[in-house]
């Protein structure tokens, strides 16, 4: 597994807001030159942490869906407009099934993914029923 440096988090959490920034936009955003954003991008396109023009991480943080079931009476969209500014949660989806919401979730770690869950029960204690969490093992 490749060791990330902070520059490459950074253009990494960049890159998946908007994928398609310019090498010159993401140097002045992160405060780097333009030439050493293109080595590092360039560096993870070889290492396969970027794997190809959308963003696919492999080997660097941890992605979860959070399958969300509210309590009866609680408001849907608003817990999920609540959190769905939060740092690490990519985008939350109301759902048919079991589950009344899902969001993807990209942290660096373990630890990182239970403190993001814990801040979120700390949030909507009584409009959580239950949590499941998935781990993604690979993106295809």
């Amino acid at each position: 597994m490749p060791r990330i440096a902070e520059i490459d988090r950074a253009i990494l959490a960049h890159l998946r807001k908007n994928g398609r920034m310019s090498y010159v936009e993401l140097a002045r955003d992160i405060g780097a030159s333009e030439r050493t954003i293109r080595t590092h991008v360039r560096k993870m396109e070889e290492e396969g942490v970027i794997r190809g023009y959308t963003i696919r991480e492999g080997g660097v943080g941890l992605t979860a869906l959070v399958r969300i079931k509210v309590l009866p009476g609680a408001e849907i969209g608003s817990f999920a407009s609540e959190v769905t500014g939060w740092d690490g949660i990519e985008i939350i989806y109301e759902v048919s099934g079991e589950a009344d919401l899902v969001a993807l979730i990209h942290v660096d770690d373990t630890m990182a993914l239970r403190a993001l869950l814990d801040k979120m029960w700390m949030a909507a204690p009584n409009e959580i029923g239950s949590t499941t969490t998935e781990l993604v093992l690979e993106q295809y």
